[in-house]
């Protein structure tokens, strides 16, 4: 399978805090023996931190490389960030993806964070973070983050360590074409959002003087895959109300998916006022249009479907949480072939 740059398609998994930590690490040891290109580390909040749970990753593993997606500059200063990276960077000897995002609404409202320019946030702390890598000392004056004669204290592995954007919107996604070496797409992306995205990303390229198809386009996908397609869907219905209710509004994932605006309403009034997540208005329509859930071959026919609209490189986000091990173990051996060259092997 080709991209529309024509690079093969590459494959990784992706771990939220909410996951227990031992399966997290567990998860990572096996993608790195499995041969799975990337382990990406979400920071939802309030889970478990996204820094800290890569470098444990970083100790245990050898060759995948270690993704950071995403970290939100509003409520840690890149300055900071730039320090955590550095070290990490060291730590697992330059395997380190930065990620960088504007974060949730709803979550960062929860922290009284100036949410009024997530993107002037984003392009400062890219900006910042190359600036300090490079071994200059910074005296950056941007709308949200000021420093005056910083220079980081050791050298970093990497002065030009890749940075990507987790960008959803029109314009976050240009803004990532402008100045990112590549874009993290949500959880929930559809084909039809892909291509969206794609258009955007290389309005961005063009704005910044950048070749769209040396952009990577990386694309997280829930995935739940089993013999019984049933208890696959299943699965997913609570991180899809999950993602869905913490939205609470339209937006460009959802309407390019095809949900309705009033179903995605519903859910964030749910998850905002009853504190849970509204798992039974997740039916099998909705499962279809924003994850891949089902038996293998299903499975493999909504990856196809990602590839085609223009993944890079499709990042597995495995369901159930508490079975997660099996879930890779499926993917790698009942999932990829049938991706690789149509071939069926058995778990």
């Amino acid at each position: 399978m080709t991209t529309s740059n024509q690079a093969p398609t590459t494959y990784g998994l992706l771990f939220s805090g909410n996951f227990p930590l031992h399966r997290t690490l567990a998860g990572a040891r096996l993608a790195d023996e499995l041969g799975f290109a990337s382990c990406w580390l979400g920071e939802d909040y309030f889970y478990l931190g996204g820094i800290a749970t890569a470098t444990a990753v970083a100790e245990r593993t050898e060759r995948i490389a270690i993704g950071l997606g995403i970290l939100t500059p509003l409520p840690r200063h890149p300055a900071l960030t730039v320090m955590e990276l550095g070290a990490l960077d060291l730590i697992a000897e330059g395997r380190v993806i930065a990620g960088y995002g504007a974060g949730v609404r709803y979550w960062m409202r929860q922290m009284d964070l100036d949410y009024r320019g997530p993107l002037s946030a984003m392009r400062e702390a890219v900006e910042i973070t190359r600036e300090l890598l490079s071994g200059a000392a910074s005296n950056y004056q941007g709308r949200y983050f000021r420093l005056h004669d910083v220079r980081l204290g050791f050298d970093p592995l990497r002065s030009s360590m890749p940075i990507y954007l987790g960008a959803e919107g029109p314009k976050a996604l240009q803004l990532s074409g402008e100045v990112a070496d590549g874009s993290i797409l949500s959880v929930l992306s559809s084909p039809g959002y892909l291509q969206f995205a794609r258009e955007n990303i290389a309005i961005g390229c063009e704005r910044g003087g950048r070749d769209p198809r040396a952009h990577r386009l990386v694309v997280y996908v829930i995935l739940a895959i089993d013999a019984d397609g049933a208890a696959a869907r299943d699965s997913v219905r609570a991180p899809i109300a999950e993602y869905l209710g913490a939205g609470g509004e339209p937006s460009a994932l959802s309407t390019q998916a095809g949900v309705p605006d009033d179903l995605v309403r519903a859910m964030g009034r749910i998850y905002r006022e009853e504190g849970r997540f509204p798992v039974e208005l997740v039916d099998d329509a909705v499962i279809a249009r924003v994850a891949v859930a089902g038996t293998p071959d299903e499975c493999a026919a909504g990856v196809r479907r990602l590839i085609a609209a223009g993944a890079d490189e499709i990042v597995f986000f495995p369901f159930p949480a508490d079975s997660a091990e099996t879930v890779i173990r499926r993917i790698a051996a009942d999932l990829l072939p049938r991706l690789h060259d149509g071939k069926s092997v058995s778990c």
